[in-house]
């Protein structure tokens, strides 16, 4: 990739030629295609995409379903990187090609002593600004993880107390039954009967 390639995208603007060099030197140009994925969300974001042309849709999942949140399709835009702020830094989506064109690829760690060396007051800024982005991100995941456990618990109450109810009704049912039982042949030792007679009850 040559200097001209990228002098006129606008993330790059107060940058010098030397440093322009030193960016272009250490990054790998590669080549978008269409349907072909340049970084899947979830992986540790070891790179740093800017496009110098070409579309990239940025696709997160949702459940089994992949949705597009965003579109690359402005030269500079860019992507990922976040391990020059962040160790444990992720692709928050998955980066596929929409038509031919070209990125930038540069590794975290180059772009973190570069931002360090060139303008640390914004490395410390972006630094900040992906912390509280991924506690949101955090939280927001756990907020639903709950909200999911608490409506599988619900409806799992609901099969349970289906047949429980059915249960209770039953057993009052016995209940009843039995003190009827109970109460007939109470009465019926007060009356004194004969052997034959409570034979002949129980034969009818």
């Amino acid at each position: 990739m040559r200097l001209d390639d990228v002098r006129s995208l606008s993330i790059f603007d107060g940058l010098t030629d030397d440093q322009l060099g030193e960016l272009l030197e250490g990054g790998t140009e590669v080549r978008i295609e269409p349907g072909v994925d340049l970084c899947r969300e979830g992986e540790y974001a070891y790179f740093w995409w800017v496009l110098v042309d070409g579309a990239v849709d940025l696709i997160r999942h949702v459940g089994r379903e992949g949705t597009v949140v965003a579109r690359m399709d402005v030269p500079g835009r860019w992507a990922g990187g976040f391990r020059a702020w962040d160790e444990h830094g992720v692709y928050l989506a998955t980066g596929r090609g929409v038509t031919d064109g070209r990125v930038l690829r540069v590794p975290a760690e180059l772009l973190r002593r570069w931002i360090n060396s060139w303008f640390p007051f914004g490395g410390h800024l972006i630094a900040g600004l992906y912390r509280t982005a991924r506690s949101i991100e955090s939280t927001a995941r756990q907020r639903e993880s709950l909200v999911r456990l608490g409506t599988l618990a619900a409806g799992l109450a609901h099969e349970i107390n289906n047949p429980a109810s059915a249960a209770t009704r039953a057993v009052g049912v016995l209940e009843t039954a039995c003190q009827t039982m109970l109460s007939s042949v109470r009465e019926l030792a007060v009356d004194e009967i004969a052997g034959v007679e409570v034979w002949a009850i129980d034969a009818v």
